[in-house]
């Protein structure tokens, strides 16, 4: 199925494995690749409160970092051109200099796929601030995400972690709408019961679901934390694998656990995640 896909990059920082996992899945399904680069706005406000607490602007050091920061991003944009050209992938670029995040989200409705790589640190993401973060991409982006690590595997097997909730439930139907083409790939739906129970949430369900987009399926029910028992599961597991998993959510807790799900897998295993809400 042919896709738009926009491939957030951090400003004047490169990230080849982002742009290789999209020219693959590009190549495979005759895609649109969208390279979104990101200005890094941490220095936009480049300015002194010193002069009766009203801030004072180093224009001479802000414009010098300026022409710095996008001759950088300039040669970076045209890495990805010549790189899409060289595998014979279609492609735009897209650079909002002014709210990039705020960017990125509105693009993201219609698109199909953002995939970022783990370098944008989503370790900060659980406090809940007002500003425009990493946060706001996985909580308000209107389509599927996926965090890609920082070198290159093919993608050949499915780990769908599913813990009966409608956001994982509705996952593991939205990775098949972005993925058709991998329907028949070797998938496990890995359930984690933390109680006394061995059952698997809303069984009947969830196994029409499955029957009907995934054709050669493996049920790996566990008991214990959800973390430690995926991290288990995965230690053997990781090879050529992604990972799909519901959304960070706005609820705490659910972001807590999903967070620290998210990071044990892309630092430890270091295999793709593809995160998708409502």
């Amino acid at each position: 199925m042919k896709k738009k896909i926009l491939i957030a990059m951090e400003g004047n920082r490169f990230s080849n494995s982002a742009l290789r996992y999209g020219v693959e899945i590009a190549k495979q399904t005759e895609s649109l690749l969208v390279g979104v680069f990101m200005r890094d706005l941490k220095y936009a406000g480049y300015a002194y409160p010193i002069i009766f607490d009203q801030p004072f602007v180093d224009t001479a050091v802000y414009s010098k970092f300026m022409k710095e920061e996008r001759e950088k991003i300039d040669a970076n944009i045209k890495i990805f051109k010549d790189k899409c050209d060289k595998a014979g992938v279609a492609h735009k670029v897209h650079l909002d200099e002014a709210a990039p995040i705020e960017g990125l989200i509105h693009e993201s409705a219609y698109a199909d796929l953002i995939i970022m790589d783990s370098k944008m640190n989503i370790s900060s993401l659980l406090p809940d601030n007002p500003s425009s973060t990493l946060r706001d991409i996985l909580v308000d982006a209107h389509c599927p995400i996926m965090i890609v690590p920082m070198s290159f595997q093919p993608i050949n097997n499915i780990i769908l972690s599913y813990d009966g909730s409608h956001s994982s439930a509705f996952a593991i139907r939205m990775f098949n709408y972005v993925f058709p083409e991998w329907s028949d790939y070797k998938t496990y739906l890995v359930s984690v019961n933390d109680g006394s129970g061995n059952h698997l949430k809303e069984n009947t369900n969830i196994r029409e679901l499955m029957s009907r987009h995934y054709s050669n399926v493996t049920y790996e029910l566990m008991k214990g934390d959800v973390v430690k028992e995926i991290k288990k599961f995965m230690k053997y597991n990781n090879s050529n694998s992604i990972m799909v998993m519901g959304a960070y959510g706005r609820n705490a807790f659910s972001r807590l656990w999903r967070q620290s799900l998210a990071n044990m897998i892309i630092k430890e295993a270091k295999v793709p995640v593809f995160i998708s809400h409502r």
